[in-house]
């Protein structure tokens, strides 16, 4: 199965390595760009398992959902993601997506998503 992975700091990494040990499909890493000068280790481990990497400002951005197609995958890992994806991407793939958040969705989300489940 050809996996999308949609994931950043060390959760991302820890999904990325179990993928890999699982010996799945991984067609793309999309990830957002870190501070200038910082490394990922998440972008690290996919470059050194010869998984692309893409890294734009914003989900939105044009050029990205072209990108995405071109990967063709079957099914959207989501872990970890603070950028809002649009639907026409959670709904390309034919498997769909599976996305883990912190808290109720619709209801907590955002990024204090975690905070808002606490205090309600």
């Amino acid at each position: 199965m050809r996996i999308a992975l949609f994931a950043q700091a060390a959760f991302g990494e820890e999904v990325l390595k179990r993928l890999i040990q699982r010996k799945e499909e991984v067609v793309g890493l999309y990830t957002p760009p870190g501070p200038e000068g910082t490394r990922s280790p998440l972008k690290e481990l996919a470059q050194a398992s010869g998984i692309p990497v893409f890294q734009p400002r914003r989900m939105k951005d044009p050029g990205v959902m072209a990108q995405y197609k071109s990967l063709d995958p079957d099914l959207n890992l989501l872990a970890f993601v603070t950028d809002i994806i649009p639907g026409e991407i959670l709904n390309f793939p034919k498997q769909g997506s599976i996305q883990y958040h912190p808290s109720l969705l619709p209801r907590h989300r955002g990024k204090s998503a975690i905070n808002w489940a606490v205090i309600q």
